[in-house]
């Protein structure tokens, strides 16, 4: 800004020109800096509005982690109940068949028994018939003889 010199001093309009063009820059500026104090309290408002989302989405998956957490341990609990049950019930099942074992088991035993003493006097009924008896000597008979 070099003025040009007059008779008393700089020349007024040059400096009057200055004047207000610096006066016009500063209140672009003073319009710049409102402007630009604007968009940081809105972006400290978007800001404060990101951390409590932030904050509220935090808190929500803290709160869905906890629910699926218990979910799964009374599913866990549940399915422990459940084959428990079942086992139980297997067990009770195998005992029956155990016991029917045990069953065909004795009646198997039985039956032989019976089978045994049905043999025995079965080859008695037969030794004491005459048929048998008849038999016997007419071995008896050749043995003596010498025929065979």
């Amino acid at each position: 800004m070099a003025y040009s010199k007059q008779f008393r001093g700089y020349n007024i309009d040059e400096v009057n020109e200055d004047i207000e063009s610096l006066t016009t820059e500063l209140e672009e500026k003073e319009h710049e800096i409102d402007d630009l104090h604007k968009q940081i309290e809105a972006l400290k408002e978007e800001n404060n509005k990101l951390i409590s989302q932030n904050t509220i989405t935090e808190k929500t998956n803290e709160e869905i982690a906890r629910l699926a957490l218990k979910e799964a341990s009374d599913l866990i609990t549940k399915a422990k109940k459940n084959a428990n049950m079942i086992l139980k019930e297997s067990m009770e099942y195998v005992r029956g068949l155990d016991k029917e074992v045990n069953g065909f088991k004795d009646d198997a035993i039985d039956f032989r028994a019976e089978v045994v003493n049905l043999s025995k006097e079965l080859i008695d009924t037969i030794d004491k018939s005459e048929i048998f008896s008849l038999i016997k000597e007419d071995e008896n008979t050749k043995t003596e003889t010498g025929l065979e």
